[in-house]
């Protein structure tokens, strides 16, 4: 192996290499101070959002059980059926159950949604099909003009119009 560097250049190159690795190291172990002081940081923040995680999770699934249940109604009292002699020998209109269920609701505010729920519920075996939100959204708003509703909430494309009794005022 022959080598055209004299001594001095070696000494020089070998020295280069030498401050080089030292910076490297130095460098490194700056890093390594700063990546354990993250992970500590981080350590302590996932203790932190496991504990609330488990509390709210113990709280929660009993939670979410009892709201699954449904509530049967009381076995002594029978839903009566509703009078429909008005339409014998008619056909039935939905917007005249809509408007019986309407005037039976006793929350203070309804949708249509809930209003077309309950009709189909109570008047399922009346109805040739079930009642969509539509039909009731328009027979609400009847009433609303008519005046035997308030419009509470106005609705729009991302939710529904909300209504109580009580007419204008």
């Amino acid at each position: 192996m022959s080598t055209s560097l004299s001594v001095a250049e070696i000494l020089s190159k070998l020295e280069a290499r030498i401050a080089h690795h030292e910076q490297q190291m130095a460098f490194h172990k700056q890093q390594e101070a700063h990546h354990r002081e993250q992970s500590a940081a981080h350590a302590a923040e996932l203790e932190k959002v496991r504990q609330h995680f488990e509390s709210f999770k113990a709280a929660a699934l009993p939670a979410a059980d009892l709201a699954g249940v449904s509530v049967a109604p009381e076995p002594g009292k029978k839903e009566e059926l509703e009078d429909l002699r008005e339409f014998v020998g008619k056909r039935i209109m939905a917007s005249k159950l809509i408007v019986r269920v309407i005037h039976s609701l006793t929350d203070e505010t309804f949708g249509a949604t809930r209003v077309a729920a309950e009709t189909n519920r109570r008047y399922r075996t009346t109805l040739k099909k079930p009642v969509d939100a539509r039909a009731a959204s328009n027979v609400l708003r009847r009433l609303r003009d008519a005046g035997e509703l308030r419009q509470v909430q106005s609705g729009g494309a991302a939710h529904e119009a909300l209504y109580s009794k009580g007419g204008r005022g």
